[in-house]
């Protein structure tokens, strides 16, 4: 086990990007990451790839819903513009071609729940255990791990993927992709490149005014990312 030494006294998304390389790295360089980054994941495990990320977001998003007042995590609470599981909703159903209110009864997704990964079962439950705990302030840095990595990344990955699978230009909402759109920061425009850079900027300065609460929340927001086997 090796331990990595932050200096405190930086902004706290700053402490963030520091400590989340590592993994990041890790993780852009998995064969599904590649694949999908390359347009070469099958249309399938993408949407099964979605299916898990709804699980999660569905969790995830309750969870910030129920601590929306809490302290560390208010100054980034933003569900009009942030929440991604109505997204992901919308995005599986037009990729499954059905009805939105429909798409969990799909034999794909009901093969999902039968043989569950145990990554996503041991992710859910720390989410729960989150959202159940006095003190959710942990719950800060996977906000930041999930809204900036769609805001950033994603982006990519959006156009990657529009033109692998057929649909339709990048800019377009409603075509299985909106997972990776957000509205502007004071509209229901659809944002554009300048406004997702204003979208980061606020998110960051959000994360910033949570770590001024004082070093127990910088700590405490970093620590997963200290450590590493």
């Amino acid at each position: 086990m090796t331990t990595q030494t932050l200096d405190y006294s930086l902004p706290l998304a700053t402490l963030l990007r520091e400590s989340t390389k590592a993994a990041h790295t890790l993780v852009e360089s998995s064969p599904g990451a590649v694949a999908m980054l390359n347009g070469q994941l099958h249309k399938k495990e993408y949407i099964r790839y979605l299916m898990m990320l709804w699980h999660i977001y569905d969790a995830f998003e309750a969870a910030l819903d129920h601590h929306a007042t809490h302290p560390a995590l208010e100054s980034t609470y933003n569900p009009t513009l942030l929440a991604r599981a109505p997204c992901l909703s919308a995005d599986i159903a037009f990729l499954f071609d059905v009805p939105e209110g429909s798409w969990k009864s799909h034999p794909a997704h009901a093969a999902l729940l039968d043989e569950t990964p145990p990554a996503l079962t041991a992710y859910v439950t720390r989410i729960r255990i989150l959202a159940d705990s006095r003190d959710p302030t942990l719950l800060l840095a996977h906000s930041y791990v999930r809204y900036l990595g769609d805001l950033s990344g994603g982006q990519i990955i959006r156009r990657t993927l529009g033109k692998a699978y057929g649909l339709g230009l990048d800019e377009d909402v409603g075509n299985g992709l909106e997972l990776y759109a957000f509205n502007e920061l004071t509209s229901t425009k659809n944002a554009g490149l300048g406004e997702m850079k204003r979208i980061k900027e606020w998110f960051r300065a959000g994360l910033d005014t949570a770590g001024n609460l004082g070093a127990d929340v910088k700590s405490k927001s970093t620590y997963i990312s200290l450590v590493s086997n």
